[in-house]
């Protein structure tokens, strides 16, 4: 929209996106960014919170969370943990459990795949919305 830092009256760390889920629900805050997959996972296990909230608009798309290992791990030991993440989607038990989770399945990804949230960063710094630490 354009909006620079001021646009909001008050931001808050909440520490989770569940709990600002149930501040926003709870009405103690008027709107949060959250995650859409775990919103998915939210409102599929508590169906209530449905009735108490609005998803105004979305960013994106973007890149998902990577899953991390240990650097100190073996280079085939994280070779092999690779290789059973980007074919678990082809076992139909597994697909079932990341079903649940409403993951599709995982990819081989590089660095440059989050520059999509880069520039979201950028964006949001060079609007002064919020310091990260």
């Amino acid at each position: 929209m354009g909006e620079t830092n001021g646009y909001f009256g008050r931001v808050i760390r909440a520490g989770s996106h569940q709990a600002s889920i149930r501040l926003v629900a709870e009405g103690l805050v008027d709107a949060s960014a959250i995650d859409t997959q775990v919103l998915a996972v939210e409102l599929r296990n508590h169906p209530k919170l449905a009735e108490r909230l609005k998803v105004i608009d979305s960013l994106g798309p973007s890149t998902i969370q990577p899953v991390v290992v240990a650097a100190h791990l073996a280079a085939n030991l994280k070779d092999e943990i690779r290789s059973v993440l980007v074919e678990m989607s082809s076992d139909a038990k597994a697909r079932e459990m990341m079903s649940y989770a409403f993951v599709s399945r995982f990819t081989r990804i590089s660095d440059t795949d989050y520059d999509d949230i880069r520039r979201m960063l950028d964006a949001n710094q060079a609007a002064k919305f919020m310091r990260l630490r």
